[in-house]
C-alpha cells in the first residue's frame, strides 16, 4: 500500500540559515512599517462583495461628519434659467420638436426620433406628466448616460447595467418618479443614489438646486467625468452638487430638502431623510424587501399638535419593482 513504517523512519535535525533569519526579520520590519504608515497617506481599498465594486473605505459614518467628499459644493444657481430653458423645446410636435433639438445641440437624430416616441408612450401611460416634466425627460440624451455597449439599447424600456453591481434605471420608472416628485424651479432637491448621472440630470432641468450623492466610488467619479465634460452642451448639469458618501444620512449641510428622491430600495424609510425632508415635502422611495418593492411617494407635513405626519401613497398602484438594495460604506444592505 505504500504506507511508512513508523518505526524505521529517519529523523533529520533541520537548520535555519543566518541569512534567512536576517531576511524574514526584514521584512517583518518592513511589513510593521508599510501597514504603520501608508494608511496615514492612502485610503484603504476593499473589495465591495455585494457589488463588486471597490471603494475607499473611511471610519466617519455620521451624517454631520460629512462622510466623504463633494465634486462640486455649491450649485451657482444664479447663472441658468431652468424655466426659460424648459420653455423653448417645442412639445406640440414631433417634427417641430427634431428640428428645434437639431438647429440648438448637436445631438443625433436617431435619438431624437427615439426620445420622442419613447416619451409619447409615457405620456399615453400616465406615468409622465406636465410640460415640465415632459420637456425636462426631452431635453436629457439618455444615450450619454449608458454604457457604450448598450448605446443601441439607450431608448428600449428597460433597465441597463452601468458597471459595479448597479443600473441605469427602466426610462419608463424614471418618467414616473419624476412625475411623481412634482419638482418646482425653487425646491432644493435631494437624490440618494447618484448612478448614471441620468436622474440628476433630468431633476438639473427642474430645479438649480439639486443634490446628489453616490457610495460606490468608481461610479462616483465616472458620473461626475461625465457631467463635467457634457456641461458645455448642456448648463443646467453644472448646477448638481454631487458628494461621495451614505447616502442613509442624507445631506444635513443642505437641509430641509423639498423633494428628495432615492434610487435604491429599502424596506423602511430611512430616519435622517425624514428629518431633512421640508414640511410639505415629499419624498419618493422604493420601499419593501430585496427582490420586490414599491414606489412609494410619501408627504411629510406637521398637524395642529406639532407632530409629524407621513401620508403614503403608491404611485403604481400595487406594481412592484426591483432596484438594487440600499447598502452602507461597508457593503451591507439596510434592509432587514
Amino acid at each position: 500500500m505504500g504506507i511508512k513504517d513508523p518505526a524505521v523512519v529517519v529523523h533529520k535535525k533541520k537548520t535555519i540559515s543566518a541569512l534567512s533569519v536576517w531576511i524574514f526579520i526584514c521584512g517583518l520590519s518592513l511589513g510593521f512599517i508599510l501597514g504603520t504608515l501608508l494608511p496615514g497617506y492612502l485610503p484603504g481599498i476593499r473589495k465591495n462583495s455585494a457589488t463588486g465594486a471597490f471603494r475607499t473605505q473611511y471610519s466617519n459614518k455620521d451624517a454631520n461628519g460629512n462622510f466623504g467628499i463633494t465634486a462640486n459644493e455649491t450649485p451657482a444657481a444664479e447663472t441658468y434659467d431652468v424655466e426659460a430653458e424648459l420653455l423653448k423645446v417645442p412639445l406640440g410636435s414631433e417634427e417641430q420638436y427634431l428640428k428645434w433639438m437639431l438647429q440648438n445641440t448637436n445631438e443625433e437624430e436617431e435619438f431624437l426620433v427615439a426620445r420622442w416616441q419613447l416619451s409619447r408612450d409615457f405620456v399615453a401611460t400616465g406615468e409622465l406628466k406636465g410640460d415640465s416634466n415632459i420637456a425636462a425627460v426631452l431635453r436629457t440624451p439618455r444615450e450619454k448616460f449608458v454604457r457604450e455597449a448598450n448605446i443601441n439599447r439607450a431608448y428600449q424600456d428597460t433597465w441597463l447595467p452601468i458597471g459595479y453591481g448597479a443600473t441605469i434605471t427602466d426610462p419608463d420608472v424614471v418618467a414616473m418618479m419624476t412625475t411623481s416628485l412634482d419638482v418646482k424651479p425653487e425646491h432644493r432637491v435631494l437624490e440618494i443614489g447618484t448612478g448614471s448621472g441620468y436622474q440628476s440630470a433630468i431633476l438639473s432641468n427642474l430645479s438649480n438646486h439639486v443634490y446628489s450623492i453616490e457610495i460606490i466610488e468608481p461610479l462616483f467619479y465616472e458620473t461626475a467625468r461625465l457631467q463635467k465634460e457634457l456641461a458645455n452642451d448642456y448648463p443646467s448639469y453644472r448646477h448638481i452638487a454631487k458628494k461621495l458618501g451614505d447616502g442613509f444620512y442624507g445631506w444635513e449641510k443642505y437641509a430641509p430638502f423639498d423633494r428628495i428622491i432615492v434610487t435604491c430600495s429599502i424596506d423602511h424609510l430611512p430616519p435622517p431623510l425624514i428629518r431633512q425632508l421640508a414640511d410639505d415635502g415629499i419624498m419618493i422611495i422604493p420601499l419593501g424587501p430585496p427582490g420586490k418593492q414599491f414606489i412609494m411617494e410619501v408627504k411629510k407635513s406637521t398637524d395642529e399638535n406639532g407632530n409629524i405626519v407621513l401620508k403614503r401613497r403608491d404611485v403604481y398602484n400595487g406594481l412592484s419593482v426591483k432596484f438594487i438594495p440600499f447598502r452602507d460604506d461597508s457593503g451591507e444592505g439596510y434592509s432587514n
